[in-house]
């Protein structure tokens, strides 16, 4: 797979598979701590350490500036994590150098790998060989992609027609309340729609013929993972 090239003030779709489908997020405190580190790890200053238990304090010490963790490296627009993978939808940052997102996705993928290992007492890769890319070349595909990752959930039984209450992701950030505060870059997808309403009407309808064909004359893959 070629290596993709981070370019600043890009969007890019990044998404990463645990290997042989491992189950790698088996309960609440794993959520909570690779959420917490997305945010934590956002930064050209060293990343705190996590604790196994902490859960989302330390956002709220980032929030509040209690503790600093540098300039941000990228933007975070949306985010969902599934037992097996996550997807994240983020924006080249940095004025000195591009591919701060390579740097950005490896410290968070090293991080949850030795925390795993550590607490469920195993050795070996967590992770496929290397996580996914793909550049959001158009508006059109940026706003596709925040349906697209919100919607993942549904194919779980108890969280269809319910993704919105599925707590580890950013859809209810979107249409109801923003629990992340100023990490959480939404206003590139939601600035394009008249309210929240209309937003999350976007993200329940079926995906239409007309976009079905264009995602496939576009070589986009509707499934990634």
């Amino acid at each position: 797979m070629r290596r993709q090239r981070f370019a600043v003030g890009e969007y890019y779709h990044i998404y990463c598979h645990s290997i042989d489908d491992l189950k790698i997020f088996r309960g609440r405190c794993d959520y909570e701590r690779f959420i917490s580190l997305l945010f934590v790890a956002n930064g050209n200053l060293q990343t705190p350490r996590l604790d196994r238990t902490s859960g989302f304090g330390i956002i709220e010490d980032l929030s509040r500036e209690k503790i600093t963790v540098g300039e941000p490296i990228v933007d975070i627009v949306c985010f969902c994590v599934m037992p097996t993978h996550f997807h994240l939808l983020l924006c080249e940052k940095g004025k000195r150098r591009e591919n701060n997102i390579s740097a950005y996705v490896h410290k968070v993928l090293v991080s949850h790998a030795k925390y795993f290992n550590r607490k469920y007492e195993r050795r070996g890769h967590v992770f496929e060989s290397a996580f996914h890319s793909r550049h959001v070349d158009t508006n059109r595909y940026l706003v596709y992609l925040s349906r697209y990752i919100h919607k993942n959930p549904k194919d779980m039984a108890q969280w269809k027609g319910k993704e919105f209450k599925y707590p580890w992701s950013t859809y209810q950030d979107y249409i109801i309340w923003n629990r992340w505060g100023r990490l959480l870059e939404r206003s590139i997808v939601l600035d394009q729609f008249k309210n929240l309403s209309e937003c999350r009407a976007y993200v329940e309808e079926r995906i239409s013929e007309e976009d079905e064909a264009w995602l496939k004359q576009d070589g986009i893959d509707l499934n990634p993972v």
